[in-house]
């Protein structure tokens, strides 16, 4: 247990390390900072809830969609933030709001103590709402990339308090947050359903009765490294969801997990701690799946109470590796048991710290919503970058509607000093043809090649697609540069021994022999007939921690030798599937698989839910309504 409190202990340091003194650029087009531009004070005293709630309703503007820079200061709200557009609230889409703070431990919302409305905790109400519809309204996936980072929710003294509400599709971003109080609920993920896939990452949550709740069955949700300390009932509140948690951490609390209402948990890492008297299970599971690798427990009667479920319980107070459902397999001699390949962490790479470090892209000609070609100025920006050793090269976000996009049409070359190539606001890029048979190749690419000068980690951040097609292409060719792909679309490429990180990602990867990808919050979703695959692991090493997907390809290949483990898999069968397509496919190589569960309101199910071919010989995993498995492995 100690090492666990010592590795928390550096990763918060680290991540700390991370945000303090980041400078975002001084360029209206691109950032609305709350105190310049919005009139917050953050003095503490001041009631800055419409300050805020403007710039949260500014974001997606007629002319550039834009990102909201909180500076140090304590912001004093007295009503709940809505993430909205501007309007009666009947809003039927969104894109962002994308809130930054300057400091996690120096930028803090605080509701104001006693404030009208918070005080009743059988009727919680919450400082941030993610969506301005009602809990329970009838929802639609389409708020998408909603982002909070390096910043404080304080709920104050008010008992009935929720400290956020947090609603996203296809990707959706909670890190390097603290939420505290005293109210009924932190992190609430489950008040309206189709909720997810979003990533929640380096949070800490102190204090309330619950500490994470979620609940419904669509779209799927990823914790990385989430602390919970001092919730008075339970730690996290499972419900419904295909939730895949790594390095969950709980303290303090009576009861650290709560999973059940058919749920399906995947647990990896995690460290739970009782406060002192404790007599019940640190995990108590009923009717739904469970998946647990590598828990550390301290202080609970045992690790966990399974009620009912095949696995049984574990009495602890470590568990290596538990299955509710036992572990089914295909192929002779495949293992009953997962890959348990071990993940480290994304490396850091600072942002600025002071103006001059940020090089606009629309400075040198790049231009949203035309036809030209913007690669030229992409490249432009990233050779006047190095050439005065600039870290991070930006582009400015499209406007909220069509055309808004940026057109790539040819290879872009990142080299020199530049770590970081990021996106402001709604940044849209294409490149590519559905039409061409050498996809991915026939991709433009942002290109991370063999550069002795050149930074050793390289970050594409907040770069889309928004739709399948055309995609662009993140290509990494150097095996001494790692890539760092945090909020993207597009196709990622991984060149031989090559190494990427894919964190809250939308689109589909291809690496090859030797090369590793770290991926936490991967939606990949189809594309047009000619590509049969979303992901393929072609004799490299594949790690995936929550993956959603919908409509029919091949969703992941693993061939020649290749070793891939996907934790919490949501397969929304929308639009049903009529012909033998594997879901997953492995062909001489290895794959594991916990925490699936397949969904379909169209009554066709997925035929081959996995599709093994080793040694010459097939073997297929049989279909059935409602496919849900704690853990599968195929191959040896």
């Amino acid at each position: 247990m100690r090492s666990h409190l010592v590795r928390s202990l550096l990763l918060l340091l680290l991540a700390a390390a991370a945000s303090q003194g980041m400078v975002f650029p001084g360029d209206p087009r691109a950032v609305i900072d709350v105190k310049r531009d919005g009139g917050a004070k953050g003095d503490g005293v001041a009631d800055d809830t419409q300050a805020l709630q403007s710039a949260i309703e500014r974001v997606g503007g007629k002319d550039y969609t834009r990102f909201i820079f909180l500076p140090s200061g304590t912001y004093r709200i007295t009503r709940p933030l809505v993430l909205k557009p501007p309007g009666d609230g009947k809003e039927g889409s969104m894109v962002g709001p994308w809130l930054w703070g300057e400091d996690r431990d120096q930028t803090v919302i605080r509701l104001a103590d006693g404030a009208e409305g918070f005080g009743d905790p059988q009727k919680p109400r919450e400082a941030i709402r993610g969506v301005s519809r009602p809990d329970g309204a009838r929802m639609n996936a389409d708020f998408f990339d909603r982002t909070l980072v390096n910043l404080t929710i304080d709920t104050g003294k008010n008992a009935g308090a929720v400290g956020i509400k947090f609603y996203s599709n296809n990707t959706g971003l909670m890190e390097n947050v603290r939420i505290r109080g005293d109210g009924a609920c932190g992190l609430d993920l489950g008040f309206n359903d189709q909720n997810g896939p979003c990533l929640i990452q380096d949070v800490e949550i102190e204090g309330f009765a619950i500490g994470i709740r979620t609940d419904k069955i669509l779209n799927s949700q990823t914790l990385s490294r989430v602390t919970v300390r001092g919730a008075r009932e339970v730690g996290l509140l499972h419900r419904g969801q295909v939730l895949a948690a790594e390095g969950l951490q709980v303290s303090g609390a009576p009861l650290a997990i709560d999973s059940g209402g058919n749920g399906v948990l995947t647990l990896v890492d995690a460290a739970l701690e009782a406060p002192t008297g404790t007599k019940g299970p640190a995990i108590k599971l009923e009717k739904g799946h469970l998946y647990v690798a590598r828990l550390a427990t301290r202080g609970y009667a045992s690790a966990l109470a399974a009620a009912g479920a095949p696995g049984g319980d574990a009495a602890g107070p470590n568990v290596a590796e538990y299955s509710s459902h036992g572990a089914e397999t295909l192929g002779d001699g495949a293992p009953k048991a997962g890959l348990l390949l071990k993940p480290p962490r994304e490396p850091a790479v600072p942002f600025p710290s002071k103006p001059e470090d940020w090089v606009c892209a629309n400075d040198f000609g790049a231009k949203a919503g035309d036809e030209e070609d913007d690669a030229p100025a992409f490249q432009r920006a990233i050779d006047e970058a190095a050439k005065k050793g600039a870290t991070t090269v930006y582009l400015l976000g499209g406007k909220s509607g069509d055309p808004n996009w940026y057109w790539m049409k040819q290879d872009v070359r990142v080299h020199g000093s530049v770590a970081r190539v990021m996106g402001f606001g709604f940044v849209r890029i294409l490149g590519g043809s559905s039409k061409d048979p050498t996809y991915p190749e026939n991709l433009a690419k942002f290109v991370v090649d063999d550069d002795p000068r050149g930074a050793k980690v390289v970050v594409l951040q907040h770069l889309q697609v928004f739709s399948p097609w055309p995609s662009f292409g993140i290509e990494a060719r150097a095996p001494g540069r790692t890539v760092v792909c945090r909020t993207t679309g597009g196709t990622v490429i991984a060149r031989p021994k090559t190494t990427v990180f894919m964190t809250n990602c939308v689109g589909h990867a291809y690496q090859e022999a030797g090369s590793t990808v770290w991926a936490r919050q991967w939606n990949t979703e189809g594309g047009p007939e000619k590509v049969r695959v979303n992901t393929r692991n072609d004799g490299g090493q594949l790690w995936i921690l929550g993956m959603k997907t919908e409509a029919v390809s091949i969703k992941v290949e693993t061939l020649k030798g290749g070793r891939t483990e996907v934790l919490g898999v949501h397969n929304y069968n929308c639009t049903g599937v009529k012909d033998d397509t594997p879901f997953f496919r492995v062909e001489n190589g290895t794959l594991s698989v916990a925490g699936y569960r397949e969904i379909c309101f169209v009554g066709a199910w997925w035929k081959v839910p996995v599709l093994a071919v080793l040694d010459g010989k097939e073997y297929r995993h049989p279909p059935h309504e409602w496919q849900t498995w704690s853990l599968l492995r195929a191959g040896k």
